[in-house]
């Protein structure tokens, strides 16, 4: 019992010498660190704002204006195929031929069979014309003159059955082409000669290079901000451009909940191509008063917290100043710079950056950059 009781107390003694070893090397700590040489520390003042304005950008896609999948109406043997993949062709310009020997075969005879009922009704109507003068003279009857004019009508209708005949036959040649409906670039070629092509399947993938279009899903309330006719700037990879809205699908879109907004490019960029994407860049006003600062300004505070360091100019020494940490609500955070609000008054000066290296309370001088980080 008794050596139990003087172990408790051995222990309570090494617990005591501990804990006055700590009191005592922060003591030293402190004293250390109000007493070393102020370090210099980039800083600059904080300027206050009632709102502003914050960089915002809705993505979208590229597209040509029209895309057409090409085929043939009818189906046939594929004998010619005079366009291929990226070929950039022009509109009315023969891009694949079937074969059309059955086809021109009764083109022939059809035009064979026209000047056949043409011969017949000549032969009607000189028919007509000699028995009209019989008929003056009252050697054959009314009735007889009747029958032969209606021998020149069957004539001409014959003629315009066979003449209807050749014009069917030469539309149906007509369809045995494919040809492309206006400038563009084949943009893909799903069959080569030699194919069977079936009615109406794609033979090509035509798209309209020269005139290109951005859709983008916009929030309704984003939306409603634009104004039909206005010029927006627009981003690409390495590139920038403009281009003008020209209208809203007027209807909310179910999964995404926006709008699709359509617009043209100001000035065709050779650069851009389809399928490419896009970002449309916003300014959004933020009607909440704060100040920005630099992203590296912030450090992370207890709890979750944000905060920064704020310098109090040392009464001891002038030029000197200490630093003290002030808690902040981030409001919008950018690439580079964020927009705060807290108990920071206006034209105080801040820590911009570097704050890893410094903790509160050392004594500091500010070297003050004249950007204060506003957009």
């Amino acid at each position: 019992m008794i050596k139990a009781r003087l172990v408790v107390y051995a222990s309570l003694a090494l617990i005591g010498a501990v804990l006055l070893c700590a009191v005592f090397w922060d003591a030293n700590a402190q004293s250390e660190r109000t007493d070393a040489p102020p370090i210099r520390v980039f800083a600059q003042r904080v300027v206050a704002l009632p709102g502003t304005t914050i960089p915002t950008g809705y993505a979208g896609i590229i597209n040509a204006r029209r895309t057409s999948a090409l085929g043939f109406e009818r189906g046939g043997l594929v004998v010619n195929m005079s366009a291929d993949l990226g070929q950039i062709v022009q509109k009315g310009q023969v891009l694949a031929q079937l074969d059309t020997r059955a086809q021109n075969a009764d083109l022939l005879a059809a035009r064979a069979n026209v000047l056949q009922v043409e011969a017949q009704r000549k032969i009607a109507e000189s028919t007509m014309k000699r028995q009209q003068a019989l008929l003056e003279k009252g050697h054959i009857s009314a009735q007889r003159l009747e029958e032969i004019s209606a021998n020149l009508v069957a004539a001409a209708a014959a003629k315009g059955v066979a003449q209807a005949q050749v014009k069917t036959l030469q539309a149906r040649l007509a369809l045995s082409k494919i040809i492309a409906p206006y400038d563009g670039i084949i943009a893909e070629r799903y069959i080569d000669e030699g194919s069977i092509a079936s009615p109406g399947s794609p033979v090509f993938s035509l798209i309209e290079n020269h005139v290109l279009e951005i859709r983008i899903g916009l929030p309704a309330e984003r939306a409603a901000d634009l104004t039909i006719g206005e010029v927006f700037d627009f981003s690409t990879v390495g590139q920038t451009f403009q281009a003008r809205l020209r209208g809203f699908s007027g209807t909310v879109d179910r999964a995404t909940q926006t709008v699709s907004a359509a617009f043209d490019l100001v000035v065709p960029e050779a650069a851009l191509v389809p399928g490419q994407t896009a970002r449309l860049e916003l300014s959004v006003s933020l009607d909440q008063s704060g100040f920005w600062v630099p992203l590296g300004a912030l450090r992370e505070d207890r709890r979750g917290l944000w905060s920064l360091f704020a310098l109090d100019e040392s009464p001891q020494q002038s030029g000197t100043y200490t630093l003290s940490p002030r808690l902040v609500e981030v409001l919008y955070a950018g690439a580079d710079r964020v927009y705060v609000r807290g108990p920071i008054e206006e034209d105080t000066l801040i820590l911009s950056g570097g704050n890893h290296t410094v903790a509160s309370g050392m004594r500091v001088v500010p070297i003050i950059a004249a950007n204060t980080g506003q957009p």
